[in-house]
């Protein structure tokens, strides 16, 4: 006779939201992010899961997770997330929380057009961005996440490629322009950043998105380095963690301490060729556009040197929760 798991009481993740089953590869980055960001979120949730390697991490022949998954496309997988929103207040179910779990594909990309859309219209939706830079899911392909001068199937030669086209989009820069209430950078490897981001997060009514870069096998490392990769990926400041409220106040949440940037660049495949130099030059301009942005104090009419928070289209001088 066979028994269930929780039949003979040895299922180790009882208390999880997301647990064993996946259908992912062995090391993926993106399954501890993933199980976080359901723990936080808890389980009255609806994921809108836009197509990208997310996929195979909810395998349909069995239940891997305790909250309802919609599987979707590019183009209408923000849209129908804002739209199952507006129907969950309408019925008065506020209690339950809309997520739209993108790749970096779907949101730099493919579905920038409906992601601005909803930013816009301030959705009542949590984006969380899964940033493997690239497309992943079909081989390793170049995305507007791909860091300039990263080798992938579809790349060409750095210095083929026209100076304007070489750059990595800015992708809270883009939402930031929209004056959404609240944006955040994130880590797996870094869990109770990512967790407060969440938790932070979910205080908002509106657009809220977490931005996550999750090392994938295509990079090129041992499937054991993965949280390694992650964590170096911050530490040498390649991937700052930060937040910006109302798309104004910036915050730095974790300082790093600026390893050597070959520490992260040797594990990796993807780095081979790579200028070196040029990658660090980038890495500080933008760590100096972050700080100056980081000191800047909103509101900046009244002065205010007091913590503020963004609570629509009104700054509160209030400690933020």
């Amino acid at each position: 006779m066979r028994l269930t798991a929780s039949e003979l009481g040895i299922r180790p993740f009882r208390n999880d939201r997301y647990f064993g089953g996946h259908g992912a590869c062995p090391g993926c980055g993106a399954v501890s992010m993933l199980r976080q960001v359901m723990q936080a979120v808890g389980p009255k949730a609806y994921y809108f899961i836009l197509a990208s390697c997310a996929g195979s991490y909810f395998p349909g022949e069995f239940t891997v997770c305790d909250s309802s998954i919609v599987f979707t496309v590019y183009a209408a997988g923000f849209a129908e997330a804002e739209g199952m929103s507006q129907a969950l207040e309408l019925r008065g179910r506020t209690d339950e929380t809309v997520v739209a779990y993108s790749g970096d594909g779907g949101a730099f990309d493919i579905g920038l057009g409906g992601l601005s859309g909803i930013a816009e219209r301030n959705a009542n939706v949590l984006v969380v961005v899964n940033d493997n830079q690239g497309y992943q899911n079909t081989g390793g392909q170049q995305s507007g996440g791909t860091p300039r001068g990263i080798i992938t199937k579809s790349t060409q030669p750095f210095h083929q490629v026209p100076a304007a086209a070489r750059n990595r989009k800015d992708l809270l820069e883009i939402l930031a322009a929209h004056r959404v209430p609240y944006l955040a950078t994130a880590s797996a490897a870094f869990p109770r950043d990512l967790a407060a981001k969440l938790k932070t997060a979910l205080t908002y009514k509106g657009f809220k998105l977490v931005h996550v870069v999750t090392a994938c096998l295509n990079w090129g490392f041992e499937s054991r380095l993965a949280v390694r990769v992650a964590r170096l990926a911050v530490e040498t400041g390649f991937h700052p963690l930060y937040e910006i409220e109302g798309g104004r106040r910036y915050r730095v949440t974790y300082e790093p301490p600026f390893v050597p940037l070959e520490e992260f660049t040797r594990l990796q495949r993807r780095f081979q060729g790579v200028d070196l130099e040029l990658l660090r030059r980038d890495i500080a301009e933008r760590w100096e556009d972050l700080r100056y942005k980081a000191a800047r104090v909103w509101p900046a009419e009244d002065g205010a040197s007091t913590p503020t928070r963004y609570c629509g289209d009104v700054w509160v001088t209030k400690p933020i929760a």
